[in-house]
């Protein structure tokens, strides 16, 4: 079962990995756009000097480094969008349309990048944005154009620069319709990960809780005995046990009856769970008997915590149950003793519940007494 949850957890996707990869990603594409810059720079096609080309980037990567910087310190997970996709989108763009207006002979080369930035926005967008992208892109492209042939309109060729806006536009508007599947592809396998995930929880809480009280069942609370007891075989550790019967409960069922008694049984739980500490364990055994593990606790502290289950249990008004009930428990308590088996300390345990029942009843006994005179212990814990 731990390792179908943990199958279902690593299935899902995680925000705030996918940001980081986004961001990874994204300064890789920016840093393929600045060497093929840098390319045509030392081929002679950029048409600006190498001034220009320095600050340009310069700009742009200080751009970068501070979306990934947002990213990367986690910062941006206080922001619905933890990768930053819009803004390091547009950022990006920017910088492809700003570098393509400087290679007229490869224009297209440089725009071409934006499909990359493209698709890390479709993880993060539906296509209403996506759209909104293509067009201002395609906008932003016509722009660099037109700017382009009012300076060096001698070395241009319009339809072939009409041409290849054209393609760039009807692919980028292809690329947002696409963007938008996997978007939505992704909302769908994150929704039924996380659903699979809860279900398996559910599957998982329902094997090892008892259906009525909501309390760990035999089996499992067994588990946790053996946890606790390889912890306290392994070193400086300690752990007591903790017998509980709550006391005269057939006649509880038989006179009021077994719905009365099911309510008895999940006051108690909610009794137990009051008490005690979220490192401690409740189980149900059977019927009306339960058990307590309370982890690092000495027979002193044992007792006390165990009666104060006990006073709180008993000061309850149960007076919508029936005007004339009245609820109360016996407990035993025993103390784990390294090297010894679970049955030994179990059987300690039940030894001082049954000498708890036996001297009146609504008491705890702890191993202590177990030699000493019967109504001396019953009391020492009462």
């Amino acid at each position: 079962m731990i390792a179908d949850l943990q199958k279902a957890s690593a299935l899902a996707l995680d925000e705030r990995r996918l940001a980081r990869r986004h961001s990874l990603s994204a300064l890789a594409i920016s840093a393929l756009h600045t060497l093929i810059c840098l390319f045509f720079l030392q081929g002679g096609y950029f048409v600006s000097g190498l001034g220009s080309f320095v600050t340009l980037f310069a700009v742009i990567w200080a751009g970068n480094l501070l979306l990934a910087s947002l990213v990367l310190s986690g910062f941006s997970t206080r922001w619905r969008d933890q990768s930053l996709s819009l803004p390091w989108n547009l950022w990006l763009t920017a910088g492809f349309l700003t570098s393509a207006y400087f290679v007229d002979d490869f224009r297209l080369s440089t725009v071409l990048f934006f499909f990359a930035a493209m698709l890390l926005l479709s993880f993060r967008q539906r296509m209403l944005v996506l759209m909104g992208v293509a067009a201002l892109a395609s906008a932003g492209y016509l722009g660099v154009i037109i700017l382009a042939l009012q300076e060096r309109s001698i070395y241009l060729n319009l339809s072939v620069e009409v041409l290849q806006w054209l393609i760039f536009t009807l692919t980028a508007l292809g690329f947002a319709v696409t963007g938008a599947g996997i978007n939505a592809l992704r909302g769908i396998l994150t929704r039924k990960n996380r659903e699979l995930g809860e279900a398996l929880v559910q599957v998982r809480e329902m094997a090892i809780r008892d259906e009525l009280t909501g309390m760990f069942n035999r089996r499992h609370i067994m588990d946790v005995l053996r946890q606790q007891q390889a912890l306290a075989d392994s070193g400086d550790y300690g752990f007591a046990l903790c017998f509980l019967d709550l006391d005269h409960f057939k006649h509880t069922n038989d006179t009021y009856g077994h719905g009365v008694g099911d309510e008895v049984l999940r006051r108690f739980s909610g009794v137990a769970d009051e008490c005690l500490r979220d490192a401690d364990y409740t189980g149900r055994m059977g019927g009306e008997e339960f058990v307590l593990v309370l982890t690092q606790a000495g027979l002193e502290e044992a007792c006390m915590v165990t009666n104060r289950v006990r006073t709180t249990l008993a000061e309850r008004d149960y007076s919508d149950l029936h005007p004339d009930l009245r609820v109360t428990v016996s407990a035993g308590v025993a103390l784990y003793r390294p090297g010894e088996s679970l049955d030994e300390t179990l059987a300690r345990a039940d030894q001082c519940l049954y000498q708890a029942k036996a001297t009146g009843r609504n008491r705890v006994v702890n191993e202590s007494e177990l030699e000493a005179d019967p109504e001396e212990g019953a009391r020492a814990c009462s």
